[in-house]
């Protein structure tokens, strides 16, 4: 399990590792002289937060990995660079001011892959070349199109298509996935080590 987190603020690799984080209790993991380290490691004493740095020596990403609770070493960092720090699930994470923006975009990006696959799938069920790859889902989908038209043809016609769609997708879900349900116990467990978007430290 991890979390990713991202400054607003473009904050220097060498001036967060410069020591002046340790008036908030932090400090680097196992330091290191080697400036063009491209991950580096802070802690509080018991929790850790890996840090990303891109080619132009700033921070890119801070990463968060297992049990760790880096809530004192985010806002140690959001206070010493005066920025607010967001979470994966934020859409500034990604670069969009809202969530709409995120989700418009994401929409758009799923609709894209969509056609892209249907077009992929079309060949296959043609036999002809196409770029669906063996040991992928879009290969077990293939598969499952393929057993489905052979029973009905009817289904490639261009109005069936939706109709295709959903019975791959169902068939997927029933015979390819796992669900699992935590008991009330292990969602309180989860709930207690993650680091929630509203409890990111502001500037």
């Amino acid at each position: 399990m991890s979390t990713g987190y991202r400054p607003l603020r473009k904050v220097s690799a060498y001036s967060l590792f410069n020591g002046c984080l340790e008036a908030f209790g932090v400090r680097e993991h196992v330091k290191s002289d080697d400036v063009a380290q491209t991950s580096r490691c802070l802690t509080d004493g018991r929790n850790y937060l890996w840090v990303y740095i891109d080619d132009d020596g700033f921070v890119g990403c801070l990463s968060r990995y297992g049990c760790n609770a880096p809530g004192k070493i985010l806002s140690a960092v959001a206070e010493a660079f005066d920025t607010d720090i967001v979470s994966e699930y934020e859409p500034q994470f990604w670069g969009f001011d809202t969530q709409e923006e995120g989700d418009a975009y994401q929409a758009r990006i799923a609709k894209e892959n969509r056609e892209k696959f249907d077009l992929e799938l079309l060949k296959y069920l043609r036999n002809e070349p196409n770029d669906i790859r063996p040991g992928t889902i879009g290969m077990i989908e293939a598969q499952i199109a393929k057993k489905l038209v052979e029973s009905d043809p009817g289904l490639l016609l261009p109005e069936n298509w939706d109709k295709l769609r959903h019975d791959i997708r169902s068939i997927y879900e029933r015979d390819h996935t796992v669900t699992v349900t935590l008991t009330p116990e292990q969602k309180a467990f989860a709930k207690m080590i993650a680091t929630h978007e509203d409890d990111l430290p502001h500037a």
